[in-house]
């Protein structure tokens, strides 16, 4: 093969082309990163300062930069779910769960963050599925807690019995005090189906998983009142005013029923004097609410209302002041039409009752969520026992 001088002339052309491609790399290398870097510290700098909205646009540039950054996909994953943007932040993490370069790992990741995408946007099905596939994975405990959650939420009970068993051994779990609620929850419904046996063997067990509780006890009497049982109600009643006497409010009105069912005015009378005898912690507005009724029916309003004027001397209250002025002998009208009495006590009555009506609240600790009635789950944020037995002005007046 004969050497072609021609070809000296292609060297120069070559080590010409060699260096401006190794110049151009090197360019590209340090301006992507600077890029990089300053689009990612724009937006942690925006989260930092709780800017939502410019961190999720910060994050979308690195992104557009860099779009194997796996780690900011999930930052901005997360940021559109707390926002509330659920179909774009089910987008993101349906996009890295798709993917194929990714490891086991993070495509557990990704599928347990499109499970809470999912639960977020009340795609309940869809959400168990994604929780249901994570098994044998690093989330697989808190996928379970997730399906415990959605379990609780739908209100299947014997499945949040189930799935609390199996993180009942984990050191500070609150999972049998979940179990005992969700048994007091199926003996609830039996009562209300009047299948007293079946009530019963659920509050038992509830009881044997929160022997401490409140709540199983409270059901056990329950469960005997609607049996006639008067005996064992009031037994087990005194139970909990003995352990738990915050809740007898809850009671009250039940209590006083059986022990008049059972001893017709002696025994309510007793019921009477045991609630008394509770003290001031214990004695609530809905606690001296059916005790005044109790007292009216046993010896007239007007002996009710004297000891409700003496329970207001020691503790002054709105809601006491209401009970009072409902315990009054005297209604608008009794001092003529149109008279000054007659129109100020009406104003008053009017008053007290909508100052009551806005402070007689029952008031979650965990969301705030307040409610007329008491509930022993949050109807809000779904939390046990985060309702204190007192109402908001009771809780005011503790502060």
């Amino acid at each position: 093969m004969e050497f072609e001088y021609w070809w000296l002339l292609a060297i120069p052309l070559f080590f010409g082309l060699g260096w401006a491609a190794a110049r151009s790399e090197r360019s590209l290398e340090t301006r992507t990163p600077q890029n990089l870097s300053g689009a990612y510290l724009k937006g942690l700098n925006f989260l930092l300062n709780e800017q939502s909205d410019m961190a999720i646009d910060a994050f979308v540039e690195v992104v557009r930069i860099e779009p194997e950054a796996i780690e900011l996909h999930f930052a901005l994953g997360s940021l559109f779910r707390r926002r509330g943007e659920t179909e774009r932040a089910i987008r993101v993490h349906q996009n890295l769960v798709d993917r194929g370069d990714l490891d086991a790992d993070q495509t557990a990741h990704a599928l347990f963050e499109l499970g809470q995408d999912f639960l977020r946007a009340g795609l309940i099905d869809r959400a168990e599925d994604a929780f249901n596939r994570l098994q044998g994975t690093a989330y697989a405990a808190a996928a379970s807690r997730q399906r415990l959650e959605i379990a609780q939420r739908t209100h299947d009970w014997q499945r949040v019995i189930d799935l609390a068993r199996d993180a009942a051994a984990q050191p500070g779990s609150d999972a049998r005090r979940i179990i005992a609620h969700a048994y007091c929850e199926l003996a609830v419904t039996s009562l209300q189906a009047k299948q007293h046996d079946q009530a019963l063997a659920h509050a038992r067990q509830a009881r044997e998983e929160a022997p401490d509780h409140a709540r199983p006890l409270i059901v056990l009497g329950q469960i005997a009142f609607q049996q006639e049982a008067q005996a064992e109600a009031l037994k087990v009643w005194e139970e909990v005013a003995l352990k738990s006497p915050d809740y007898v409010s809850l009671i009250a009105q039940d209590w006083l029923a059986a022990g008049e069912a059972g001893g017709g005015a002696e025994g309510l009378r007793a019921v009477i004097a045991l609630m008394q005898r509770l003290g001031p912690g214990a004695q609530s507005p809905d606690l001296i609410r059916a005790l005044a009724a109790a007292i009216a029916k046993l010896d007239g309003k007007p002996a009710a209302a004297h000891w409700v004027r003496q329970i207001l001397i020691t503790q002054p209250s709105l809601l006491g002041l209401q009970i009072l002025l409902n315990l009054s002998e005297r209604r608008p009208g009794a001092g003529g039409a149109g008279s000054a009495a007659d129109l100020d006590e009406a104003a008053l009555h009017l008053l007290v009752k909508r100052q009551a009506e806005r402070m007689s609240r029952y008031v979650c600790s965990a969301c705030g969520f307040r409610a007329q009635h008491y509930y022993w789950q949050c109807p809000g944020c779904s939390r046990w026992d985060s309702y204190s037995p007192r109402r908001t002005e009771e809780l005011d007046s503790l502060a």
